[in-house]
C-alpha cells in the first residue's frame, strides 16, 4: 500500500515545489520531473529499486515512469489519476518541504 513505510518500494513525486509543499504522498520524495535525467542516479543509485512516480493527475509520471525505464530502472510504474484521485479517495497526505 502506498503511503505505508516500505523500504523496498520509493514514492516520488514529480511536481514542482509548490505542489510538494502542499500535500504529497506521505514518505514520498520529491523529484521534479524537470531534474529527473540530472538527478535520478544520485537520488537512486540501485536502479532494481521498485519506483511508483506520481504527479497531478496522472500524465507527467506516465512520461516520467517511462524516461525512469528508458535511463534503465525496469521496477517503474506512473500512479494512475495522480494525486488528485489519491486525495479523492480519502487517502492521506503530507505537508511542507522535502527532506535534505
Amino acid at each position: 500500500q502506498l503511503g505505508a513505510p516500505d523500504n523496498d518500494l520509493l514514492i516520488v513525486d514529480v511536481r514542482e515545489r509548490d505542489a510538494y509543499e502542499a500535500a504529497h504522498i506521505p514518505g514520498a520524495r520529491h523529484l521534479p520531473r524537470g531534474q529527473l535525467e540530472l538527478r535520478v542516479n544520485q537520488a537512486f543509485p540501485d536502479p532494481s529499486v521498485r519506483i511508483v512516480a506520481y504527479c497531478e493527475v496522472g500524465k507527467v509520471s506516465t512520461l516520467a515512469a517511462a524516461t525512469l525505464k528508458q535511463m534503465g530502472f525496469p521496477n517503474v510504474m506512473g500512479l494512475d489519476g495522480g494525486i488528485k484521485t489519491w486525495i479523492e479517495r480519502g487517502y492521506p497526505t503530507e505537508r511542507g518541504s522535502a527532506p535534505s
